[in-house]
């Protein structure tokens, strides 16, 4: 694009982008008046930095037996020598020690990397020779509600906020600066309450209100707005680390905007902090939890995930409940409790016990450590609309009656039940009397004749089992069930972290009564299984191979399994005893049974048995045109290519098809609506099947047909017909698993159309249905017999009108399952019935446990109260006590850096020894207990300090205020600061007029620059690859809402300072960089706003040229130009205009930048001219701060 060649120098000589304000590193020094020095504001901050490392909490880290973060320590005598002797320095070892001249006895040591100023050292002395008066650490302390300090300049003062100010300020002789005008004002309270600036209607309102509340009044008017809680809140979302995908290996989506709706809407209500507080810490253990307070919960539920293989259930287990803990540590606490996970802090007085005690408060949660790459990783709960909500109860309730009809007597299903049973071979059970293990494991036989093994859990295993047989009997063959149990991995039926089994070897043998002591082996030829694990040769058939390379995989599901082992020739008629060894040599990796069962049969025949399968819906392509059907058939089109996946889209002649699901399509039927004419469509489908089995294919086409199974051809026949049933019959194998079904119908003329049935062995039939059946009708339970009758009618019978029912009634189920997906979830959480346990962690790491510990707070802290149950809600409810000496003070502080831009504490993430200590510590103090007596009430609290004098002065500074307090910490003058990334794309779009205001709902993708999400994302991933919104309901909207992908957060947020909500972020930094002001005068959203502010001047401004730049400018500062300002502008405007007249070409492709049309009805030229004065009024210094 060839803009105007001036656009450089006249920018340069317009806009001080981002200008750098000079600043001070160090925080400002101590009043000028004081004499007397303060152990917590001037001592603690040089011990704790110099000498707490080695002579700190940390008691493994501890030299000399010396603590002197402790008064006890410091005072003490571990050598024979006094550390600190009260008024005498040079008594006393410490102050020795730090003046001493020898290398091997001053302290801190050489090699410690940090020497004490000589100021430090005579702070040291000075607090020695007055007395060495000891405070503890000022934090943890719970606040006592100071008197305002009476001032001078009484008539400055508007609430007790500005008497603790000025106090500071007349004690280092610096004056307030005067208040800002009320242009200034309206647009910092708009920015500071709703994030957005203020619309020319309400700035001229305020200005033309004279009455003495006019300025409460819009405090008021700017905190009903919606708007109010969605700045806010985002704040808020920093702190909670929320975002829209797990953040680790897939990066998936996920959905938790719910959540963040909720915390809008708790901000808009002006919630209590501390009901705030207990719904998200605790929601879903209050008594009889809302959905609303359950969804609050989600705060603890915005952590990082991973569902990455090889990775290992404990290890996540114990990083999600350290990231809960830290975050809670962080947000109420203002405490840097994660520095406790290896070792005990080095600074504060939190042990590592102590904080895994904290720790044990998270790590009952029933999440699974693995996400599933789920965008619903339970725990969930769903929010359907009331539309929704009726639809599910009209579809249960037909669901109900459709059931109810597959349970009422059917005399002639119930007779034919009654012959099947009959059929089915009866199983005894065999309780062994003898049970060994190779591998050391402890063999426990259960009631049900089950064994379980416990303790010892070798790499690889061998069981032996004995068990008597009676005599009399013909035993053909033997069945060996997995069962669950919950001692087991995740539940399972195997012993290996994620249950899975692999059986290398079955083998029998035989020893008869009369002669005990000989074992005669006894072949097995042939075995069953009810399922198989896909991926690989793991079928039954390997456990009889004498092979211990392979072996029969179970699969990682927790369900119980069972495999039928047919011996060649009958056995045990005469009695005796049989030893079965079960094998499991596959890998070094524990899969071995956790609990089996063994049985025998002596049926004379055991029938041709196959496994579950079920099949996937159609779905078909095309067509694929040629000059002849002929040709058709034997051109190669894409889809007959590659692996069928239903999401490729094929360009042919001109057009994109797409693959599309084929609901209607029922099987044993002929269908007859495949269009084209001389031309190839392509069908497919998933056949899953729990094991290898056979399966016969009955397929009819017309006209031609190719079939391929799993990617292989297996069938093809050019022919000319109509499709008729039995056409064809193709016998296949099924894998485990998934297998592809793919057909080509190549239709030469006419109607087109196919039919398909597929037939395989009827499966194996469940052992506890079997055993149902062995039980006399006349014995069985009620819960049996139902069982049994659901199982037959539901999986054997024949009867058609039963099986028309079971259709509809899996029809309603799928359309009721389909609506029930489509549902909005947000995570939450919810609490085990069984605690998983707690331990302190060596090193921190998850395999290395120590002591077991339960919920408790740490020891420095005001105790809990001894009735209380350890659970979240206790927790909660001892962060608000008026006790506890951090929440309230943590909270305030960064309300205040809101507004200010910087905390009463700096740094508000740590209010412990290494933090910076308050600038206002009583005024700290006032607010916290304010804050606790107002009933935590957030408005009120704001609007205390927005009414203060202090927020209302202008942001004007001095040479003096320069130089005693330039990072404005003493607050010398009002609060002046670049906006956050949010607010500025927000002001952007408010004041071009593209602002989509709407509240809450899913998140959305406005433009960004390609390639950005690929470049870290992982194939298989949901979010590897950045599709751009349209429309400017998704587009346009407020920032808070933009998707926030955690390993590529949104590049507008990030270049200027937004977290990557990977972990809670209290304190954004603010830096100014070259890469921000080229981002904001070139990206396209932001110039898109240029042209669209444009056009509003052009349309709303006026018809002259000096009144649509005063019309601009006070839209984007809420004043008027000066008289230079807009001559520059006016001089600027009229250069553009000149050259782009010249280069009509370029002005037409500058208006089209961006997602919304131009308005057509302006002249390019005129446009493109104000677009670029637009871009440099939105890039202006006094622009993009507050």
């Amino acid at each position: 694009m060839n803009i105007a060649k001036n656009t450089v120098p006249l920018l340069l000589a317009l806009v001080c982008c981002l200008a750098i304000l000079p600043m001070a590193s160090a925080e400002p020094g101590r009043r000028a008046a004081q004499t007397e020095l303060n152990y917590n504001l001037d001592i603690r901050p040089i011990l704790a930095d110099n000498c707490y490392a080695c002579h700190g909490p940390d008691e493994k880290a501890r030299q000399a037996e010396l603590r002197l973060d402790t008064k006890a320590g410091a005072f003490s005598e571990p050598s024979g020598y006094p550390i600190i002797v009260p008024g005498n320095p040079d008594e006393s070892e410490l102050y020795r020690r730090i003046t001493a001249d020898d290398d091997n006895y001053r302290m801190p040591p050489a090699d410690f990397n940090k020497t004490l100023t000589p100021t430090q050292v005579e702070m040291l002395a000075q607090w020695i020779r007055d007395g060495a008066t000891w405070e503890e650490h000022w934090a943890f302390t719970t606040p006592t509600r100071p008197t305002p300090p009476t001032v001078k300049n009484g008539d400055w003062v508007r609430n007790p906020v500005d008497a603790f100010i000025l106090a500071r300020l007349e004690a280092e002789g610096l004056t307030p600066a005067q208040e800002a005008d009320k242009r200034t004002l309206i647009r910092r309270l708009s920015f500071d309450l709703t994030g957005l600036p203020p619309t020319r209607e309400e700035v001229h309102q305020f200005l033309a209100d004279d009455s003495p509340d006019a300025y409460e009044k819009l405090i008021d008017a700017f905190m009903a707005k919606p708007e109010y809680g969605e700045h806010v809140a985002r704040f808020w979302l920093d702190a909670a680390r929320y975002g829209d995908t797990h953040g680790l290996h897939l990066d998936n989506y996920r959905e938790m905007w719910p959540y963040r709706d909720w915390v809008i809407d708790a901000f808009n209500a002006n919630m209590p902090f501390d009901r705030f507080t207990i719904e998200q810490l605790a929601g879903d253990l209050l008594p009889e939890p809302t959905l609303e307070q359950r969804i609050a919960t989600g705060f603890n539920r915005c952590h990082v995930t991973t569902s990455e293989g090889g990775s290992i259930d404990e290890e996540y287990y114990v990083r999600y409940a350290v990231d809960r803990a830290n975050t809670t540590g962080t947000v109420w606490m203002g405490l840097t409790v994660g520095c406790a996970q290896c070792h005990d802090h080095k600074y504060d007085a939190i042990t590592q016990k102590e904080f895994y005690q904290l720790y044990a408060y998270f790590n009952n949660i029933t999440e699974k450590a693995m996400d599933g790459n789920r965008k619903d990783s339970p725990p969930v709960v769903k929010l359907p609309t009331p539309e929704q909500e009726a639809e599910l109860a009209a579809f249960d309730a037909q669901i109900g009656e459709l059931d109810a009809q597959t349970k009422a007597p059917i005399p002639g299903v119930d007779a034919t039940q009654i012959a099947w049973e009959n059929r089915m071979p009866r199983w005894t059970l065999l309780k062994p009397t003898e049970m060994h293990s190779k591998g050391g494991a402890t063999l426990e036989l259960l009631e049900d004749n089950s064994i379980l093994a416990s303790g010892t859990n070798p790499e690889q295993e061998t069981y032996e089992i004995v068990a008597e047989l009676p005599a009399g009997n013909q035993w053909s063959a033997v069945r060996l069930e997995g069962i669950k149990h919950k001692s087991l991995p995740k539940g399972g039926v195997g012993r290996s972290n994620n249950s899975n089994v692999v059986l290398t070897d079955f083998s029998l043998e035989i020893a008869t009564a009369a002669d005990a002591e000989v074992w005669t082996p006894i072949p097995i030829v042939r075995s069953w299984a009810d399922h198989e694990q896909a991926g690989g040769d793991f079928v039954v058939a390997n456990a009889i191979d004498d092979k211990p390379e392979t072996g029969w995989a179970l699969d990682r599901r927790q369900e119980n399994r069972q495999a039928i082992f047919l011996v060649a020739t009958p056995f045990g008629s005469e009695g005796g005893a049989l030893k079965i060894r079960l094998k499991h040599e596959y890998d070094l990796r524990h899969k071995q049974f956790g609990r089996f069962r063994l049985a025998v049969t002596d049926a004379p025949t055991i029938y041709p048995v196959g496994s579950k399968m079920t099949l996937g819906n159609w779905h078909s392509v095309g067509p694929f045109t040629a000059a002849h059907g002929n040709l058709a058939f034997y051109q190669v089109y894409e889809p007959e290519t590659k692996p069928v996946k239903t999401g490729d889209e094929f360009t042919f002649g001109g057009k994109t098809l797409k693959w599309a699901q084929q609901t209607h399509w029922i099987d044993a039927q002929v269908h007859n609506d495949i269009v084209g004419e001389n031309s190839a469509t392509y069908l497919h489908r998933n056949i899953n099947s729990a094991t290898r089995q056979k399966a016969l294919l009955h397929i009819g086409s017309g006209d031609a047909l190719k079939v391929w199974m799993n990617d292989t051809e297996i069938f093809a026949k050019n022919v000319q017909r109509d499709a008729a049933a039995e056409q064809e019959q193709l016998q296949v194998q099924l894998n485990p698993g998934n297998n592809a079904l793919l057909l080509k119908v190549v239709n030469y003329s006419g109607p087109s159309g196919f039919y398909f049935r597929i037939e395989t062995d009827v499966p194996l039939v469940p052992a506890d249905i079997v055993d149902i059946a062995a039980t006399s009708r006349g014995e069985r339970e009620e819960a049996p017999q139902a069982q049994i009758r659901d199982y037959y009618r539901g999986n054997v019978t024949q009867d058609a009108d039963l099986k028309a029912l079971f259709a509809e009634l899996a029809e309603v189920r799928q359309k009721r399952n389909t609506l029930d997906a489509s549902l909005t979830t947000t995570l939450v959480m919810q609490e085990r019935t069984e605690p998983r346990g707690a331990y302190v962690l060596e090193r921190g790491e998850y395999e290395r446990r120590g002591e077991q510990v339960y919920p408790q707070t740490p020891a420095a802290l005001p105790p809990m109260a001894a009735d209380a149950a350890p659970n979240r809600l206790s927790l909660a409810k001892w962060l608000l006590s008026p006790e506890h000496p951090l929440t309230a003070r943590v909270t305030i502080n960064r309300f205040w850096q809101n507004l200010f831009g910087t905390g009463i504490v700096k740094t508000a993430e740590d209010f412990g020894t290494q933090g910076i200590p308050p600038v206002h510590p009583e005024l700290l103090d006032w607010l916290a207990t304010e804050f606790i007596a107002s009933g935590w009430d957030v408005q009120q609290m704001l609007k205390l300090m927005l009414t203060s004098a202090t927020y209302r002065q202008s942001a004007q500074i001095t040479a003096r205020k320069l130089e005693l307090d330039a990072d404005n910490r003493l607050l010398s003058r009002g609060p002046r600061f670049r906006l956050d990334a949010e607010t500025l794309r927000d002001n952007a779009l408010a004041v071009s007029g593209l602002l989509y205001t709407y509240i809450g709902g899913p998140s959305v993708k406005p433009p960004q620059p390609d390639g950005l999400w690929a470049a870290v994302g992982f194939t298989g991933s949901n979010t590897d690859k950045f599709v751009q919104d349209t429309g400017p309901d998704k587009v346009h909207r407020r920032s808070l809402y933009t998707f926030w992908k955690r390993t590529s957060p949104p590049p507008q947020m990030n270049i200027l300072d937004a977290p990557s909500r990977e972990s809670c972020t209290v304190r954004r930094e603010r830096t100014n960089t070259p890469m921000q002001a080229l981002m904001l005068m070139n990206d396209p959203q932001y110039f898109e706003a240029a042209r669209a502010f444009a056009e509003r001047i052009l349309n709303e401004g006026g018809t002259t040229s000096q009144a649509r730049i005063a019309y601009a400018f006070e839209i984007a500062t809420a004043r008027l130009p000066k008289s230079d300002e807009a001559a520059l502008l006016l001089a600027t405007l009229e250069a553009q205009t000149e050259e782009l007249a010249a280069n009509p070409e370029a002005a037409t492709e500058l208006v089209q930048v961006g997602e919304s049309a131009s308005d057509e009805t302006l002249d390019a030229v005129e446009v493109a001219a104000w677009t670029l004065i637009a871009n440099l009024i939105l890039n202006l210094d006094e622009v993009v701060n507050k």
